[in-house]
């Protein structure tokens, strides 16, 4: 790229004005090696760049909607709650949301205005939570990710449910043998 064809602004500013819901490990990733992710974006836009041209010249926003997949969004239906809101809910205190946290009991990760981020969908009940989240975290480690697998259909044995559901009927081992699926679509 020749310098007059080099972009000013950096990397962060650009994903960050162009995808704001990137997971917290592609965040951490951009603020810890802000060079090797400017060198990873490079590459993939010139890969994208040439597969355009390779298909009649398309657009930029046809590379940019290509890269939408690997963007984790949530619906504005799902509730996200904090860590007191989801102590008041789950009726425990609020060093033992952390602590369930840190177990891998309760799915949350952090966000960037206000601490944890915590899915509501996986409280049962007042100290129940649904089970084998732990057993989803060992195979899917970025709670983000963990989550847009859990939340969203996914194919079982002929019907689609969310392996959230999956999971809080008791079929653990089912969702499990989905996850590694899952793992290998975003890798």
């Amino acid at each position: 790229m020749s310098k007059s064809t080099q972009p000013t602004e950096s990397v962060m500013d650009i994903l960050s004005g162009q995808f704001p819901l990137l997971s917290s490990s592609a965040e951490n990733f951009l603020r810890r090696h802000p060079r090797d992710a400017r060198m990873a974006v490079a590459v993939a836009l010139e890969a994208a760049a040439l597969q355009c041209e390779a298909r009649a010249n398309e657009t930029l926003e046809k590379i940019v909607e290509g890269l939408r997949p690997f963007i984790v969004h949530w619906p504005e239906d799902q509730e996200m709650l904090g860590v007191s809101a989801a102590a008041t809910r789950l009726r425990v205190s609020r060093p033992t949301i952390y602590d369930w946290v840190a177990k891998k009991m309760l799915l949350a990760w952090k966000s960037t205005k206000r601490g944890l981020t915590i899915p509501a969908a996986q409280i049962l009940a007042p100290g129940k939570v649904v089970p084998g989240i732990d057993r989803v975290l060992e195979i899917i480690e970025d709670p983000e990710l963990a989550w847009a697998f859990l939340s969203q259909e996914w194919p079982f044995s002929g019907e689609a449910a969310p392996p959230l559901e999956k999971l809080a009927a008791g079929q653990v081992e089912e969702v499990l043998a989905a996850a590694p699926s899952f793992g290998a679509t975003y890798t």
